[in-house]
């Protein structure tokens, strides 16, 4: 079974917290992408939107009821189109990062948004405690405080069309994960390095991390089911780069034992 979780939050609450233009879009594709070419019975995937997203939601949704139904040798994938954002601790040297969901308060970063330190080692815990095999967290937001991206900085801190063709009704018949081996593990895949900002491309719809990962998702492979993860990594990163003039590079940090995804092939034409 494939649990998801896919977060997508373009409105903020705090008007002081600029909306993002394709982050929803981002979480739709691929929410329909998972629902529509996994068979049915194989997959629970949970898609929360703008006011959806609510910091108490996302808590609740990942860390109480994700491992209440997770089984032993699920696989999990988490999902986050939204803004990132530091903010400088009482020790000047350090700063936190933070997952922004729909109701942070930008005056109360550190009380009403998601801690990447504090409360996402505590989702991959209890997931695996529950039983996951395999637990993947995606993000396509950044870390970086600059402006131009899917980040902003916090107060304390110091200084083409959409995607064609992805749900064709002519697309083949969803795949089943039965004998499927992904192997085992956590990682963390972001769309950009600490010091970069994750940009969003109105002439796509979406976010250009998410865009190239969806297409790598997607990519027909000789028949194969199943994709490493490391090699996922390779082809999006090398995208991104191309697509950015470097200016921004995916990161995958992983404790994995041959880690794959399954293959949604024919999804998306290049």
């Amino acid at each position: 079974m494939l649990h998801a979780v896919i977060v997508g939050i373009n409105a903020y609450r705090d008007r002081a917290i600029p909306p993002l233009s394709c982050a929803r879009s981002d979480a739709q594709a691929l929410s329909g992408l998972l629902r529509t070419r996994i068979r049915s019975g194989e997959h629970n995937v949970t898609l929360l939107e703008d006011e959806q997203a609510t910091r108490r939601n996302i808590m609740a949704t990942i860390g109480d009821e994700l491992p209440a139904v997770v089984e032993e040798n699920d696989t999990v994938l988490l999902y986050f189109a939204c803004h990132g954002s530091p903010e400088r601790r009482a020790s000047r040297d350090r700063r936190s990062l933070y997952l922004i969901p729909h109701d942070t308060e930008f005056q109360k970063i550190y009380a009403t948004a998601i801690d990447m330190e504090r409360d996402v080692p505590c989702w991959l815990e209890r997931l695996a405690g529950a039983g996951a095999r395999l637990v993947v967290l995606v993000l396509d937001a950044c870390f970086s405080g600059a402006a131009g991206g899917r980040t902003f900085m916090g107060p304390v801190l110091e200084s083409s069309p959409a995607l064609p063709g992805y749900l064709d009704l002519d697309d083949p018949e969803p795949m089943s994960l039965k004998g499927l081996d992904l192997g085992r593990g956590q990682a963390i895949l972001s769309a950009s390095d600490g010091d970069q900002v994750a940009m969003e491309s109105p002439a796509l719809g979406h976010g250009i991390f998410t865009y190239h990962l969806l297409k790598a998702l997607t990519r027909a492979r000789d028949g194969a089911r199943t994709v490493h993860l490391g090699v996922l990594y390779a082809e999006v990163c090398d995208a991104v780069r191309g697509a950015t003039n470097e200016r921004q590079e995916p990161v995958l940090s992983t404790r994995l034992r041959n880690a794959r995804l399954p293959c949604l092939s024919g999804a998306i034409s290049a």
